[in-house]
């Protein structure tokens, strides 16, 4: 009988089945997404981490979770939506783009780690900085390297829609229309990111995600995290 062990599993989304089952999305180290059915009498919270076991009688069938240890990051901010905004959307987008049970150990490194700094200033440019390499994973990754247009590779100011490579400001001007703004904080993460930068972002991302990546629909909460910068609503410290 196939089966496996795991701890912080990150559950991505879940769905009801029947009255007292539900179909949860996990992320894992070992085993990349897993699904699997687990009884409760009440919803789990998405972004919540789970020690869990799965079992299944053959190893192609959907299998049961039984759940140990659980870490609920809800309880840690129900004061502060805009973080939970960024959990949600990371979720979601991570319960999309994955396929089932493909290893995908460096990928969940990298959420982890962000998610251990969910309490810390700058959040919403590590959460850009997390798609940038969430693309990246995907097999979309931007080329920072060089100018597609062979000018210098020290002021790289736009992303080509179809490729992915940098063209440099003085490149690139004359087809701005034709190229997306490259904040200059994704080729430099330690510098400060102005909201303007990170609405730049979110936009460049957020068009590689769902042209390139196979996102149909970007999460509602990462819209209501871009809105909320489009119109000056969250606290510089958070930028």
């Amino acid at each position: 009988m196939p089966s496996f062990k795991t701890q912080n599993a990150l559950l991505l989304s879940f769905r009801p089945l029947g009255e007292k089952n539900y179909i949860l999305s996990v992320l894992t180290k070992e085993n990349g997404r897993c699904l699997g059915v687990v009884k409760t009498k009440k919803p789990p919270q998405v972004g919540s981490f789970y020690d869990l076991r799965w079992q299944s009688r053959l190893s192609e069938q959907l299998g049961r979770f039984y759940l140990d240890d659980c870490h609920s990051f809800y309880a840690d901010f129900l004061d502060d939506k805009f973080r939970l905004y960024i959990l949600s959307s990371l979720c979601a987008l991570l319960n999309t783009v994955l396929p089932e049970r493909q290893k995908a150990e460096q990928l969940y490194t990298l959420t982890l780690d962000f998610l251990s700094h969910l309490s810390a200033p700058f959040i919403i440019k590590r959460y850009v900085l997390w798609e940038v390499d969430l693309l990246k994973e995907l097999g979309f990754g931007f080329d920072l390297t060089t100018c597609a247009g062979g000018g210098s590779a020290d002021d790289l100011a736009f992303i080509s829609p179809k490729t992915g490579r940098a063209v440099s400001r003085e490149k690139g001007t004359p087809y701005a229309h034709l190229l997306l703004p490259l904040p200059s904080f994704i080729c430099h993460p330690t510098e400060k990111a102005e909201n303007l930068h990170l609405i730049q972002a979110l936009a460049l991302t957020g068009y590689f995600l769902t042209t390139h990546a196979g996102v149909h629909q970007l999460p509602p909460t990462r819209e209501q995290l871009l809105y909320a910068l489009q119109t000056g609503r969250i606290e510089s410290e958070m930028l």
